[in-house]
């Protein structure tokens, strides 16, 4: 369940926009997942395989 806070921040801010406020709800959330992904994402450790692979470009088009 969401706080009532929440709930009155986004119809008052759905309301400004003449949007649901279900849907505002949803995008931000959306958002904060799609973060979330991309920051697992780059915090992952880098493999000797990929860095070897990596380096041999590089090198390669040096």
């Amino acid at each position: 369940m969401l706080d009532d806070e929440v709930i009155e921040f986004f119809r008052a801010r759905a309301e400004a926009l003449g949007a649901g406020y279900q849907t505002l709800i949803n995008t931000a959330l959306r958002a904060v997942v799609a973060d979330a992904a991309s920051q697992d994402a780059e915090d992952k450790p880098i493999t000797v395989a990929t860095l070897r692979k990596v380096l041999r470009e590089e090198l390669h088009t040096a």
